[in-house]
């Protein structure tokens, strides 16, 4: 747990911004020029910082969704890796087609809009894709999936927009960097967490229902993952324990069920306060303009006109 750690200092550490200098012009949102920011002053940037934050919760969210789900269809379904990997399918054209629409949605109605109602699509996904078991047919999970990658789509495009429609034309290599980075971060914090929440509610799940009279290699080996009790119920049954492996595989199966379904509302919890966020703080929907300081002007390279401002939402 000392890495989730140090990456949760380090990701408050990078948003909580620094002191302002007195001679920054304050930003009025209601006007009719955007600022652009430079790299020393972005984190206090409500746009940039909430932005930011939209996409490390939405690929925290499906990186751990993908390290769960990957498990479930090939130790519960049975799939093979690649069948595994075809049925993710509907969740990369899912992300592909909702970028494309968010993206023009966010020029109409801003970003602020687009990427909170992405946000709250993951919630809804969650709190469904939480009720699966082994019994869920392919075509249920599909549809799970697919609000999923609308929700995921709805929320990284116009995200990323916002990162890089606050940048100076200089720093857009910062910029990207920046958004490169909180999707890392988020991915691997979200299969660390997740993964970690999981893998301790399976263990604790399992131990107390694993059935008498199985030899100490096996219950440990089941107790270890999903797919470990799986092959220890195959060999206990060639061993000739065929009711106790039968209750094994039921027993772990069950465990998983309960470790997904927890994995699935940890999700949700992050997804609601990234959406909760982006709400409150992804503001303006279009940032517009900064008041000059007393005896001071705004320089003309932190400015943009209206017109331009629009088309980046």
């Amino acid at each position: 747990m000392a890495p989730v750690a140090a990456g949760i200092a380090i990701l408050v550490a990078g948003v909580v911004p620094p002191s302002r200098d007195p001679r920054t012009p304050p930003v009025d949102w209601s006007g009719d020029v955007a600022i652009r920011c430079s790299t020393s002053d972005c984190s206090e940037t409500p746009r940039f910082t909430a932005a930011s934050g939209a996409v490390t919760v939405a690929f925290f969210a499906l990186s751990g969704f993908i390290f769960l789900v990957t498990q479930y269809f090939q130790f519960l379904k049975a799939y093979s890796p690649f069948a595994t990997g075809v049925r993710l399918l509907p969740v990369a054209a899912s992300v592909a087609i909702s970028s494309l629409v968010g993206t023009r949605l966010a020029v109409r109605v801003g970003n602020k809009l687009v990427v909170t109602t992405g946000l709250s699509l993951l919630c809804g996904a969650f709190v469904w894709i939480s009720t699966a078991s082994q019994a869920s047919t392919y075509l249920e999970i599909a549809a799970q999936v697919l609000v999923l990658g609308t929700g995921m789509g709805l929320t990284s495009a116009p995200a990323t927009e916002a990162i890089m429609g606050v940048v100076s034309k200089e720093q857009a290599g910062v910029g990207s960097a920046v958004n490169d980075a909180t999707r890392l971060l988020g991915g691997t914090l979200g299969v660390a967490v997740i993964g970690s929440v999981a893998a301790s509610l399976y263990a604790g799940r399992l131990g107390s229902t694993l059935p008498a009279g199985l030899p100490a290699a096996v219950r440990e080996a089941a107790t270890g993952s999903v797919g470990g009790a799986i092959v220890a119920a195959q060999r206990a049954a060639a061993g000739g324990l065929g009711a106790a492996a039968d209750q094994l595989r039921i027993a772990a199966i069950q465990a998983f069920e309960h470790s997904f379904a927890a994995g699935c509302l940890v999700a949700l919890g992050v997804a609601a306060a990234g959406a909760l966020v982006a709400w409150f703080a992804l503001l303006p929907a279009r940032p517009r303009r900064a008041i000059p300081a007393a005896g001071s002007t705004l320089p003309a390279a932190h400015s943009r006109p209206l017109s331009r401002l629009r088309a980046a939402g």
